[in-house]
């Protein structure tokens, strides 16, 4: 059997070119958008999208996928362009994919913008007597936003638990309007046998002065305070005294006219002050009181969400803006992706005799993808003021130039043909008990790629925030998708052969493996040039998983439903996978979020290794062996739809349609 002239595959070529050119030119700077000069959101606001965005995209394809099946199945064709159409439904649906696609896209740079500036950082105390204990911080700097008032008492409702890093400990007097005595101190030394006297007053255990059971002279009984019935002893030498402390919401605001403080109770605490350390007045009430040390940095302190904030625009209208028009973007691209996963299954008609070039069309479209990110980003560093305007006016322009084809080009050969695998008279009829019957196998390997989803999505969702925090540039991370593109391309050309060589689950196993070796080389990268050569290792965990999907979704997914199973991988590996490995990658402390990712990269990496190590063992010992397909003939009614369709000499007898590892369809060993 001929295979189609390559010469009707060229505008899908074109199409794919353009799809693949338009991505490249957009994702890799998605996050820098949300973050820098395009939105201005914060790092929480961004992580949050960018899970809650593929989650909604699956609408996309799970939709338009079914769509096309349902329609076409009366037509007699899987693109609804009749037996001897050009599969108009198919390029219609698709082309109005990529205009909205590009205008949606487009008005992510209507956002209004925020600048989410850090003020000066108010000073945070604590002060402790008898009756209980406060936190206590100054007002934030005139024109700057007062967050402690609104924004921490929220934050407290939800997390009221954590610690503060507590020094410069001191006696004094304090009064009702948090006014201050400095502190006064016996300046006699005194023998001082320091767990019996502390005693008399208190039970405790030190966590900030390690000492022996022994008499010592000291000037004074250091400052204590008692939180939970546990009691932390301060020692001048010691820098700091780290507190775990549960604060109540928002209590009152003290102002003297001059001064305003933002003052929340401290749950189960008070001191006490041990007489002769303070003067003996009726105006000066007995207070410990202490510096809280780097309250808006120390890893989970209670104070971390309290900073002021200077905000230029409106952060909650940015916000929400921002949010449903991305969610509403990312639906079109992943349906495209599907469709056009579709239009490639259908052009390049593989049969029982011989491959399709799914990889080759892939092949072409990824030049696009290796060429024009690096120039969106020369763009975007050449307008700092802004730089996003080129790379999404480039991702637009391409969209359209990719739907006017599928829209002008009636000639594309997206009608199923007389000749297809799936006959008229064989699958087309499959009854679905049979359809059923390999529903286990293809949810296996939907969970495979979701898997593989999460793995590449960990990476890429934040790549350009670790080569950003790598004083890395626009160009630079336009590169990385060049970088990962280039080695595709002739794997990609070859893909079908590859793939009939080595075996789907093989080239799954060693996706996984590269993955521990990105994420490893990701935790220990302390420049570009490691990011760029972690980056060439795509073409194992990226490139080759998605055209093995591919391909083993059309084997497995009668022809009817051609659409539904080309939505399933996508569904799975940037819909699913990239929502979970968006929320697993954005566990990162916003205080160290370079040391931060690296510690979350070398856990994955050890994640990636142990799903290779289990799918060998689990695929090659125990699922092989049962799964190899016996050598028999095919059924009656398909030897007689070959026979009807003039593509049998009656001595060929093809092998199981759906089959695993040692079975083949043709001549295609998965």
């Amino acid at each position: 059997m001929k295979q189609i002239d390559n010469k009707n595959l060229n505008t899908l070529k074109c199409v794919l070119f353009c799809f693949l050119a338009g991505v490249g030119c957009i994702f890799p700077f998605l996050p820098l958008h949300m973050t820098e000069a395009g939105a201005g959101l914060s790092r929480g606001e961004a992580r949050l999208i960018s899970a809650v965005a593929p989650c909604v995209a699956l609408l996309g394809p799970a939709i338009l996928g079914h769509l096309i099946d349902k329609l076409s199945i009366g037509r007699g064709s899987t693109s609804g362009g009749g037996p001897s159409g050009s599969g108009r439904l198919l390029r219609v649906v698709t082309a109005i994919c990529l205009i909205l696609g590009a205008i949606f896209y487009t008005l992510l740079l209507a956002v209004p913008y925020t600048n989410r500036g850090n003020a000066p950082r108010p000073i945070v105390w604590f002060s402790c007597d008898e009756n209980g204990a406060y936190v206590t911080q100054d007002k934030c700097s005139e024109g700057t936003t007062e967050v402690p008032l609104r924004f921490l008492q929220r934050a407290l409702k939800r997390n009221s638990r954590g610690v503060l890093a507590l020094g410069l400990c001191e006696y004094g007097c304090g009064d009702a309007n948090m006014t201050w005595v400095r502190t006064v101190y016996p300046t006699t030394p005194a023998p001082l046998n320091i767990p019996n006297m502390w005693n008399k007053y208190f039970n405790f255990t030190v966590s900030a002065w390690r000492f022996r059971r022994r008499r010592l002279r000291h000037p004074r009984a250091p400052p204590a305070p008692c939180i939970d019935g546990q009691c932390h002893v301060y020692m001048h030498y010691k820098s700091r005294m780290l507190v775990p402390m549960a604060i109540q919401p928002y209590d009152q605001l003290y102002d003297d006219n001059s001064t305003k403080y933002c003052s929340y109770r401290v749950g189960g605490a008070s001191c006490s002050v041990p007489p002769g350390r303070v003067p003996d007045s009726e105006d000066c009430i007995p207070t410990v009181r202490c510096q809280v040390l780097d309250p808006y940095d120390e890893k989970d302190s209670v104070m971390g969400h309290a900073e002021c904030k200077v905000y230029t625009g409106d952060p909650t209208a940015t916000f929400w803006s921002y949010f449903v028009i991305r969610i509403l973007s990312d639906i079109w691209p992943t349906a495209a992706l599907a469709l056009l996963g579709t239009a490639c299954v259908i052009a390049t008609r593989e049969t029982s005799i011989g491959r399709g070039d799914v990889g080759r069309q892939l092949a072409v479209g990824t030049i696009g993808l290796a060429i024009f990110p690096p120039i969106a980003g020369v763009a975007s560093d050449a307008m700092p003021e802004n730089p996003f305007l080129v790379p999404f006016l480039m991702h637009a322009v391409f969209m359209l130039i990719g739907a006017a084809i599928l829209l002008l080009d009636s000639h594309m050969p997206l009608s199923t043909p007389e000749w297809w695998w799936h006959t008229s008279t064989g699958m087309l009829a499959l009854p679905m008990n049979a359809v059923r019957r390999y529903g286990a196998e293809t949810a296996a390997i939907f969970a495979v790629v979701t898997l593989l989803g999460v793995l590449w999505s960990g990476i890429d969702s934040y790549l350009p925030w670790t080569v950003k925090d790598l004083n890395g540039t626009e160009t630079e991370m336009g590169l990385t998708v060049t970088i990962g593109a280039l080695p595709a391309i002739p794997a990609l050309w070859w893909a079908e052969a590859l793939v009939d060589y080595v075996g789907h689950s093989n080239i799954f196993i060693t996706a996984f493996t590269f993955y521990c070796l990105r994420y490893t080389g990701l935790a220990y990268s302390t420049d570009y040039t490691w990011i760029a050569v972690i980056e060439a290792l795509e073409v194992f965990t990226m490139s080759l998983v998605w055209v093995t999907a591919v391909l083993y979704f059309r084997h497995l997914v009668p022809r009817k439903y051609t659409a539904t199973g080309q939505a399933l991988p996508v569904i799975a590996h940037f819909c699913i996978g990239r929502c979970i490995g968006a929320i697993v990658g954005g566990l990162v402390t916003m205080s160290a979020p370079l040391e931060s990712a690296r510690s979350l990269y070398r856990a994955l990496g050890v994640a990636a290794l142990l799903a290779a190590a289990v799918y060998l063992a689990l695929y090659h010992l125990l699922l092989a062996p049962r799964c190899a397909a016996p050598q028999a003939p095919p059924p009656t009614h398909l030897l007689q739809g070959l026979n009807t369709n003039g593509g049998s000499n009656g001595t060929y007898s093809p092998t199981r349609v759906y089959h695993e590892e040692r079975s083949r369809k043709g001549h295609f060993r998965y």
